[in-house]
This record gives structure tokens, C-alpha cells and sequence, in this order.
């Protein structure tokens, strides 16, 4: 056997020993806790307050996604998470396409952020000739090699 290989062996076989030996002695020392008498409890009422309780519901995630989705007009959802925007509580709703949305607790937009559209184009070039005596089935095959081995350095 090679030595990396039996190094990688005791190293393993040592951390698996060392981790039963710390479950063992976990189980002993919670097996050896004397058991305390449950106790009862007094049960206290709430105190009653002159403050009214709040009668708005925070909105819920999926909730802030679908004002998102009607906003924005898109319904590709990537993700819906909690966020805070200028010290506001409020969901990111973000899309598929990057669009992102904060939707506040109370429901509102707070911001919409449309990702840029980015747009791909292909340029074609003319033809170089170099000579006027070659035929142009020559300098036609020059350009697609030239263009082929530039397609290939673009990945």
C-alpha cells in the first residue's frame, strides 16, 4: 500500500474512535443526572393593557410574491427571502430574469429593480482580397475559417 493511502486510514480510524468515545461518554454523563421532581407551576393571566393590539398582518412571502408577480408582469419566480431595504423590513422577491422586488410588510413596493437586457449580435465582415487573380470560392473559405477559429476562442 502506498503511504498516503494508510495515512488517510489512521487518520480516519482516529477521528471515528475519538467521536464514539465522545458519544459514550455524552450517554454516561447524561445516564448519571439524577432525575429532579417536576414541580407544578403557578400559571400567571396577562396583565390587562390599555393598548390596543395591532390589527394589520404582516404580509406573508408568498403573498408579497404574488404583488410582486403583478407588478413586475412576470411570473418566473426564482426566489423569496426577507430582506431589509433603507431600515425597512420587507421580502426581495427576485426573478428568473434578475428582476428583483422589495415588497414591504404593509404590502408596498418599495423598490422595483429591472435587470438590464442584454443583448447578443453577431457582426459580419466582408471579405478580404488580397489578390484580384484568386477566385472569390477562395477568399469565401478564408473568411469561414477566420470566423470559425474566432467562434472557438469566444468560449
Amino acid at each position: 500500500m502506498r503511504k498516503s493511502t494508510i495515512f488517510i486510514s489512521a487518520v480516519l480510524t482516529t477521528f471515528a474512535l475519538v467521536m464514539l468515545y465522545n458519544v459514550a461518554s455524552a450517554y454516561r454523563s447524561n445516564k448519571n443526572v439524577p432525575e429532579v421532581a417536576a414541580q407544578p407551576t403557578a400559571t400567571l393571566a396577562p396583565e390587562p393593557t390599555n393598548e390596543s393590539a395591532p390589527t394589520d398582518v404582516p404580509l406573508s412571502a408568498v403573498e408579497a410574491a404574488q404583488l410582486a408577480t403583478q407588478v413586475v408582469g412576470n411570473s418566473n419566480l426564482l426566489s423569496a427571502e426577507s430582506s431589509n431595504i433603507n431600515g425597512v423590513d420587507a421580502y426581495k422577491i427576485t426573478f428568473t430574469n434578475n428582476d428583483v422586488v422589495y415588497v414591504g410588510l404593509d404590502g408596498q413596493i418599495l423598490s422595483v429593480q429591472v435587470a438590464p437586457v442584454v443583448v447578443n449580435s453577431v457582426v459580419t465582415l466582408p471579405a478580404k482580397q488580397k489578390n484580384k487573380n484568386n477566385s472569390g470560392a477562395h477568399a469565401s473559405t478564408e473568411n469561414h475559417t477566420s470566423s470559425e477559429s474566432h467562434e472557438e476562442h469566444e468560449d
